[in-house]
């Protein structure tokens, strides 16, 4: 018996193209959203072996960066650095350098190289990134339990990127998926083989962190916790979505405290059986934007682990979230 049977079943739009390297290669998506023409909008997409995909609402790939062992990917949109012009900068472990790269997307979705940096720990994992009153901030997560907060400014030539590590904070075990929410100065991450934490940045955090799930809760929450995003309303009303990957489905939570469980399910073959169901996601993620009459009311897009007959290739599966 299908466990996944007793949860909600929702079907894939589209996929992207799968990545080029085989084996357990893609990992991590973010969305771009093209505010003059939302169907222009862009995914980005890790490979952990090669480099970085830019893929249209089709899935077709428009940009291959062969920029190294990039892992997780998270972007903003409008990030000023003191005066001038926002720019829609993106992030991206990079295993190759034991650093961050950053990745700058023009008005059309184009993406270009925009500088690394260094971190402090061996084998950056995961990531996300925020931007609010705190400026441009990378959170980068360890298999050691470790988060590293690293504030992004502009370099005083105006051509680069500088970062500095501001604070450190540590869990027990092997994290990589995390979620940062504006709103609520709050990170989410997901502990692999516990469950799912909410970590108040405001004040002393250490007295401000508390799991939201734990796996084996009965949610259908199981390790390992993998990509964690968010759906933003207003406020802070929305939901907040984590991949269970050994149980090839996903828990939806309410964002604002008490993050009530809200519901779970999975990704199965399409009715028309040309899209594969989704196994085993890694990363994930969510935009509430309206991106055109497929995505009416935004869009999920996840990590499949096995791209239909083809075990050995990996792609990104598109959701929309109206469904």
């Amino acid at each position: 018996t299908n466990l996944n049977d007793q949860y909600a079943k929702v079907y894939p739009v589209a996929e992207t193209e799968a990545v080029a390297s085989s084996g357990d290669a893609a990992d991590d998506p973010a969305i771009w959203v093209n505010s003059e023409s939302p169907e222009d909008s862009r995914l980005l997409g890790t490979d952990k072996q090669a480099g970085l995909y830019v893929y249209d609402l089709s899935g077709a790939v428009q940009q291959f960066l062969p920029y190294g062992e990039l892992n997780n990917v998270d972007l903003r949109q409008q990030v000023v650095f003191g005066v001038g012009n926002g720019v829609d900068l993106a992030a991206a472990t990079n295993r190759t350098i034991n650093g961050v790269s950053l990745f700058q997307v023009s008005s059309t979705g184009e993406v270009s190289e925009a500088g690394d940096f260094p971190v402090e720990r061996i084998e950056p994992y995961g990531l996300c990134v925020g931007y609010d009153e705190n400026g441009y901030r990378v959170f980068v997560t360890y298999k050691t339990g470790h988060v590293e907060i690293y504030e992004i400014s502009k370099a005083a030539s105006g051509a680069a990127y500088d970062a500095e590590l501001a604070s450190t904070l540590k869990l027990n075990t092997q994290l990589e998926g995390c979620s940062y929410d504006e709103t609520q100065d709050v990170l989410f991450v997901g502990e692999e083989a516990f469950g799912l934490w909410r970590i108040d940045l405001r004040g002393n955090e250490e007295l401000a962190r508390r799991p939201i799930d734990t796996v084996e809760s009965g949610t259908g929450l199981v390790a390992d916790v993998e990509g964690v995003d968010i759906w933003r309303d207003t406020a802070d009303a929305g939901y907040l979505v984590a991949s269970a990957q050994e149980g090839d489905r996903y828990i939806v939570y309410e964002r604002a405290v008490p993050n009530r469980w809200v519901g779970t399910f999975s990704i199965q073959m399409s009715p028309d059986e040309l899209l594969d169901g989704v196994t085993h996601t890694d990363g994930l993620t969510i935009s509430s934007a309206k991106l055109g009459s497929e995505f009416p009311e935004g869009l999920l897009v996840v990590q499949d682990d096995a791209d239909g007959k083809n075990a050995e290739s990996q792609n990104f599966k598109l959701v929309s979230w109206k469904d």
